[in-house]
């Protein structure tokens, strides 16, 4: 599983509940049901609720940007192995079927390393496009991650990976906004 994976669903998640409860602090609001002091005494929770996903979100960001160095320096590993295997082959030092067992690993490897590092730009993407605190906002998609394991030299796993997304969007009304106009 993707270190991050679990981080990632929780500040998407606590944003989306944010941004539900600031559309019905509007709808309170906007049909007379509470005061402008209930209303900004709950808004301002908000921003703060809002400010510490941002900050959560940043951290995140930064450990997902060691992390796709990483699996960039994974991807340039298994494309050297990749390579020397081939020059084995060919300058007949190691066997077909050597070459056929290590080459199919190592492809493996690869292809699963480079989804990896496609999901965790994906990933960052998604979290940069969450707004600051206090912009209207259109919720983000949530990922769903299955991971891949790590390449060691000789000895690759792999694991299946799948992304899938759900959209669903929340309309944010600041005040003096007709919400659905």
């Amino acid at each position: 599983m993707f270190s991050w994976k679990h981080s990632f669903e929780k500040i998407n998640s606590e944003y989306e509940t944010v941004l539900k409860k600031r559309q019905a602090l509007n709808n309170l609001y906007s049909s007379g049901k509470i005061s402008q002091f209930t209303f900004d005494l709950f808004n301002k929770e908000m921003d703060e609720a809002l400010a510490e996903i941002e900050k959560q979100k940043n951290i995140l960001l930064e450990k997902m940007n060691a992390k796709l160095k990483e699996v960039e320096e994974q991807i340039k590993i298994l494309e050297r192995l990749l390579a020397n295997y081939e020059i084995q082959h060919v300058g007949g030092e190691i066997s077909e079927e050597e070459y056929q067992q290590e080459i199919s690993l190592l492809s493996l490897g690869l292809e699963n390393a480079r989804k990896e590092l496609a999901t965790i730009k994906e990933t960052m993407d998604r979290l940069a496009g969450i707004p600051k605190t206090s912009e209207p906002a259109t919720v983000q998609p949530t990922i769903k991650h299955e991971a891949i394991t790590e390449a060691n030299v000789g000895q690759v796993e792999i694991e299946e990976v799948e992304v899938k997304t759900e959209t669903s969007t929340v309309e944010v009304k600041t005040e003096g906004e007709n919400v659905g106009n």
